[in-house]
């Protein structure tokens, strides 16, 4: 099974931990040729992994034909369900939820294998003023996307840290690639970087009534 970092219970918590990054990124010179891929338009998303990867060393290419390290985007996925319900049955809390899953390839071998994080945060309903409710759910999905980037930043820079040694030079070529069939590092080798699982708990049958 794909590993899962289910990271949603709290942003805050998590950004209260130290999850921010403070300053660029210090990769290896076989990874500092990045290329995003990523599927539709997720701008907000691409955006800030592109300020969050560049660095005076680091460049975030436009197209793989000269990347070393590939940063897949297989999938990033919205949504948002009631948490509370008045008696009446209208929505009283609404939670938003932003689901991002990811892989990595340095040199055509896959150091990251796809995963997924997940973050989420609550905002109150206004039975009231729908134009308020759409403008909060557009906020949070871009203080969401924000987060998902810094954290995906962030395993891809501990991958870094443990990358293999024939992984670390510079590749005589640039011309490799983006996603080629390359093994992933043989036994012996330093071992790519595992996320940490969590389950995501199941949700509720129903938002319990206020």
């Amino acid at each position: 099974m794909r590993p899962l970092v289910a990271a949603g219970l709290s942003v805050l918590l998590v950004a209260g931990c130290g999850f921010h990054l403070r300053r660029a990124p210090d990769l290896p010179p076989s990874m500092r040729k990045i290329y995003i891929a990523a599927p539709g338009s997720n701008g907000d998303l691409l955006r800030e992994l592109r300020r969050g990867l560049a660095s005076d060393d680091t460049q975030v290419l436009a197209t793989p034909e000269q990347a070393t390290t590939v940063l897949s985007i297989i999938s990033v996925g919205h949504s948002s369900r009631p948490l509370a319900l008045s008696r009446a049955g209208q929505a009283l809390l609404y939670q938003v939820q932003y689901e991002v899953e990811f892989s990595l390839t340095v040199q055509g071998a896959v150091i990251l294998e796809p995963q997924s994080v997940i973050l989420n945060r609550n905002y109150t309903y206004s039975v009231s003023n729908a134009i308020a409710n759409e403008e909060q759910e557009q906020a949070l999905n871009q203080a969401l996307a924000k987060d998902v980037s810094q954290f995906i930043v962030t395993r891809v820079v501990a991958a870094a840290r443990s990358l293999p040694k024939y992984l670390m030079a510079v590749p005589s070529t640039h011309n490799a690639p983006a996603a080629a069939s390359r093994p992933a590092p043989a036994a012996g080798s330093a071992a790519a970087p595992q996320a940490s699982t969590q389950a995501v708990p199941a949700a509720a049958s129903g938002p319990p009534a206020v």
